[in-house]
């Protein structure tokens, strides 16, 4: 366990592919996608910019095994065609095991361990009206903001 900074907020998924949109379609826009894990069912066309380098901001977060890594651009007119490579048969669960979202070089969301409970969270970038409105309509369960000296268990 460790100290967890506060400018981020934890979210808890009721409806994970719902919370992957969501945060896809917020922060599209001079923003990017990464996804980590088995990808080989996953087809990213040509027109989504596949590229397999790290960035300052998106990494790999398992150094063993060494999963595939893939970086893509989102923006509006490519949201879709991305989730139409991560959602069926649930490969957003099943066969990507991290997925990170950067804007304007900063990380604003991430969900780790397979959409793990308690490895969902999001930034300050995310504003909380939209945290509000994805807790009323069910698609998260809750969402808080770290208390100075907050630990969470990623274990």
């Amino acid at each position: 366990m460790g100290e967890i900074e506060t400018d981020r907020y934890w979210l808890v998924a009721r409806d994970k592919p719902a919370l992957l949109r969501a945060m896809m379609v917020e922060l599209a826009g001079n923003a990017h996608i990464s996804f980590e894990g088995d990808l080989t069912r996953c087809e990213f066309g040509g027109q989504l910019e596949p590229n397999g380098n790290e960035t300052f901001v998106l990494h790999r977060q398992t150094a063993f095994p060494r999963h595939g890594f893939v970086v893509l651009p989102l923006e509006v007119h490519t949201v879709q065609p991305i989730l139409d490579a991560v959602l069926p048969a649930s490969r957003y669960m099943n066969d990507i095991v991290h997925i990170q979202i950067e804007k304007m070089g900063r990380l604003e969301f991430g969900s780790y361990d397979n959409f793990h409970a308690e490895c969902i969270v999001c930034f300050h970038g995310v504003p909380r009206t939209t945290l509000d409105r994805l807790l009323a309509s069910g698609v998260i369960t809750s969402w808080t903001e770290p208390y100075e000296g907050a630990r969470r268990w990623h274990g």
